[in-house]
């Protein structure tokens, strides 16, 4: 029973080894989603609506939804940066 259990911890780290900076940035971005969601939701009227158009770029759902997708391209350019220098050390 403990070897079954090592070896699914072994399995879960060597799944999320490169993967963890992509959950969290898709966790932070669902988050934004559900709050401008949950925005929508609460609109009483048009007018509700175009207020929330005009001060989107300052709402905090955006601000989140942003960082999400920084941390997205941040890990595809260290990604990147480090299998190039991986195949620079094979050849």
């Amino acid at each position: 029973m403990i070897n079954k259990m090592i070896n699914f911890i072994k399995k879960a780290k060597e799944f999320l080894r490169n993967k963890k900076v992509y959950l969290a940035a898709t966790i932070i971005i669902l988050q934004a989603l559900l709050t401008y969601i949950e925005q929508l939701i609460s609109f009483n009227g048009l007018t509700d609506f175009i207020i929330w158009c005009k001060n989107i770029a300052s709402n905090d759902a955006t601000l989140h939804l942003l960082e999400g997708l920084g941390l997205f391209g941040l890990r595809a350019v260290i990604g990147n940066k480090t299998a190039e220098n991986k195949t620079e050390t094979k050849n």
